[in-house]
């Protein structure tokens, strides 16, 4: 008898722990694939009200995001920026997208004062990044293609964006290097290979066009996180040049593509 319930108490002890091994599976989540026949978009928010209201993104008249603020690409966030560093897209169906930002009622899900309002045309298969920066009636937004190609190893991929309405062209300092120049308002460089070299790859500037190297910079940005390996980036200027509130003074945002 004794035997026989050593036996069973192994064999049960056996059992609970290939059930167990079955309960302790990592669950990362719902997924959804997307289609080939789908599009990706994020929203760069930029609007730098000095109350800085929470707001949402609506695509097509549909609540798409949490409450932000501003200096928010969304969704996934980024250096030098609000929100996380995952490098994640909207799913959207292809064709004419109504995007707008808007404060909510108080206490509600209801809109209350409809911050901007454009359509963008999305093409099947593609990748979009929506920026949108400025204030009031002088708010503009500017929608490139993102490239999901990842570079090499032992390199990283960037574009510069403009998104600083008060001032004229920039220049993009990496460490001491020029490594675009002339970048107009509301424009976006060509995307440009780096390699991952510290520590001067970890600093970064931004200086009005033709502007010597050691002049002063219009704002810059330090972090290790810019020069991951393999990995391609959006690098954003934003703000206001001469203000120094926490909300519009000039920044460096960087921003995962992938």
């Amino acid at each position: 008898m004794k035997i026989f319930s050593a036996i069973s108490i192994l064999s049960l002890l056996i059992i609970l722990s290939f059930s167990g091994c079955d309960k302790n599976e990592i669950n990362y989540g719902v997924f959804t694939k997307v289609a080939g026949d789908q599009s990706l978009i994020k929203v760069n928010y930029n609007i730098a009200l000095t109350a800085n209201p929470g707001v949402h993104i609506k695509i097509n008249g549909e609540r798409v995001s949490t409450l932000i603020q501003t200096r928010y690409p969304y969704p996934g966030g980024g250096y030098g920026t609000l929100g996380d560093s995952r490098a994640d897209y909207l799913t959207v169906n292809p064709g004419n997208l109504t995007v707008s930002i808007v404060i909510p009622k108080k206490g509600t899900g209801i809109d209350s004062v409809e911050l901007f309002k454009t359509s963008v045309a999305a093409e099947a298969g593609k990748n979009y990044t929506l920026h949108v920066t400025d204030t009031a009636a002088n708010t503009k937004s500017l929608l490139t293609t993102d490239d999901f190609t990842l570079p090499d190893t032992a390199t990283a991929k960037y574009r510069f964006v403009h998104l600083m309405p008060n001032v004229g062209a920039l220049d993009l300092y990496n460490g001491p290097t020029l490594v675009q120049a002339n970048i107009s308002y509301l424009n976006a460089s060509d995307y440009f290979i780096l390699a991952n070299k510290a520590p001067t790859v970890n600093v970064w500037s931004v200086r009005l066009a033709g502007s010597a190297p050691t002049s002063t910079a219009v704002a810059t940005y330090t972090s290790a996180s810019t020069i991951l390996n393999k990995r391609s980036y959006t690098v954003f200027a934003t703000g206001y040049s001469g203000r120094t509130d926490a909300v519009r003074k000039p920044y460096l945002g960087f921003f995962l593509i992938r």
